[in-house]
Parts: C-alpha cells; structure tokens; sequence
C-alpha cells in the first residue's frame, strides 16, 4: 500500500535535468494517486448538517406576499439562508418614514424542527442584525434595481423581514419598500460578543 514516505521517495528520484521517462513519471503519479486514495476520509460524528427548503410551493403572509427559503447549516456554527421575496402588497398603515413594515412569513409546517437549529445560531424576535439586499421594481416596462436595507430575524411564528427605519443614502434617494421582489443569500453566526443596540 502506498504511503507519504513512499510517494516521497518516487518524487525526490525525479532528476532535475529533465531526464526522467515517462514510465518513471507515471509511477510517480501513480504513487501519488494511490497514496491519496488510501486515506480516509475523516469522520464528523459530531457535526448535524441541516437544509429546509420550500422547493416549489412558497410560503405566504398575511397579505399574500411569496416567499422561497432555503436555510441550510450546521447545528450551533451557522447558517446560509437563500431566499426569493415577492412583495405583491405593503401593509395600507405604512408611512413615509418607514414605519409598518414588516412582513413574517410562517415556516412550513413539516420544516418546525428548524427551530431547534435556529435558537442557537441566531437571536430570536430581535432586529440586531440589517442587510442590504438588492431589491427591483417594475415601472411599467422599465425593472429598477436598488439597494434597499432591511432586518432578517427568526421567531416562533417564522422568518422577518423588518424594512423599517430605512437606512438612506445621504441625498435621500433610495426608495423605500414597494411592489417588487429580491433575490439574495445571507449568513449567519453567533459570536460570544453583544448584539444589541449601541
């Protein structure tokens, strides 16, 4: 069986003139080869990989905004989380300033036991953590792109996307939630350090 000590060996025969045949660059490359093969792959016993998705069927607010998640990981490291967000309608209470909006999208039923995976990756019913998650529009024929920035954060009754207090750029011209969709990825991990407010 091949080992380190015998793939070494065949590599430090190799002459530096270029006069090695190609018999003797195959065995080296055998060697090699059979060396890698023969290590095991290292088990993880400890490490619980988790993925839940919502495939083709979305899921739906209360005003019958759409979401697609997927959110996949390992137990107490992190967390990826992919997602689709069509806003269809904003909530009629909504204001200027960015208040009211804020859209919970319920889990699925058969992926609850996300739950347990959530809790000790992610604070729970907390706004700490705000991305800036590209966002388009339709304006008749024309699709505007912006950036638009928002806080995701889990809870019991599901996923939250909390757009308000808007963070705007200095001449005020990022536009604030409306009709339109975002399509983007982000992680998440717990560090020991504090998350609250500043």
């Amino acid at each position: 069986m091949a080992t380190r000590q015998t793939a070494e060996a065949k590599i430090a025969a190799i002459q530096d003139k270029g006069n090695n045949t190609a018999q003797e660059v195959r065995d080296v490359l055998t060697e090699i080869l059979n060396y890698t093969e023969n290590l095991p792959f290292p088990q993880n016993p400890g490490v619980d990989f988790f993925h839940y998705w919502t495939d083709k069927n979305p899921v739906f607010d209360q005003m019958q905004n759409a979401l697609h998640y997927s959110i996949k990981g390992i137990k107490g490291q992190y967390l990826n989380f992919t997602f689709r967000l069509e806003i269809r309608k904003t909530n009629n209470n909504a204001t200027s300033n960015m208040s009211n909006n804020v859209f919970i999208f319920p889990f699925q039923q058969q992926d609850l036991k996300i739950l347990e995976y959530l809790k000790t990756i992610t604070t729970f019913d907390a706004p700490n953590v705000r991305f800036f998650i590209p966002f388009t529009i339709s304006t008749g024929e024309t699709l505007i792109d912006y950036p638009l920035s928002t806080s995701i954060f889990f809870s019991e009754k599901g996923i939250v996307f909390d757009f308000n207090n808007t963070y705007y750029i200095k001449n005020g011209s990022e536009l604030g939630i409306a009709t339109g969709f975002a399509v983007s990825s982000v992680t998440f991990h717990y560090p020991n350090f504090y998350l609250g407010k500043v």
